[in-house]
């Protein structure tokens, strides 16, 4: 398992998010977003829906996780079964599956380059900081911890969430909170 500093991402109150299911939590942020490119713009400004109505199927659930040599954890493959990828803003969004046979967001894919020793699950781009940082799912922890990855602070590996509908969660009302 890694360690994971906080030096730049911010502790997040996640009481909430606490309360609900995993499921509520996918559920509730997916409207949130909707609410949120709504509100700023984005979604006029894409050819593509922001948060596509579908998710992916099983089949091409399966492949994803073949693909990544069997690293789908459980709460993000919830989220590609709901929503085929998110895209909230520039630099701002989770990664997943074509629409239409248009890739709109990077696919998933696990790095062993980021942190020598440690796997992780790159899925989403995190631009708070610096365009190019990316949010991570540590394969090494059983818990998979979400990551930001800090590329020009260092590079820091800070930890963003405690699990993935807890970062989707985080993410959709962080950029919320920061108008």
């Amino acid at each position: 398992m890694a360690t994971h500093t906080n030096t730049i991402v911010e502790p997040y109150d996640f009481a909430e998010a606490m309360t609900l299911t995993v499921s509520q939590r996918i559920a509730r942020s997916l409207e949130m977003a909707r609410e949120r490119v709504s509100q700023n713009g984005y979604q006029e400004l894409s050819d593509f829906p922001c948060v596509p109505p579908d998710g992916a199927t099983e089949s091409e659930l399966a492949q994803l996780k073949d693909d990544l040599g069997g690293s789908l954890p459980t709460e993000y493959r919830e989220f590609l079964s709901r929503c085929r990828y998110l895209k909230i803003d520039d630099g701002c969004g989770i990664g997943g599956f074509a629409h239409e046979g248009v890739y709109v967001t990077e696919m998933p894919w696990v790095s062993s380059q980021h942190r020598q020793g440690v796997p992780y699950l790159v899925f989403a781009s995190y631009w708070r900081f610096a365009d190019g940082d990316q949010l991570m799912i540590d394969l090494s922890d059983p818990d998979h911890p979400v990551v930001a990855y800090l590329h020009e602070h260092g590079p820091l590996f800070e930890l963003y969430a405690p699990s993935f509908s807890l970062a989707l969660w985080r993410l959709v009302h962080e950029s919320d909170d920061e108008e």
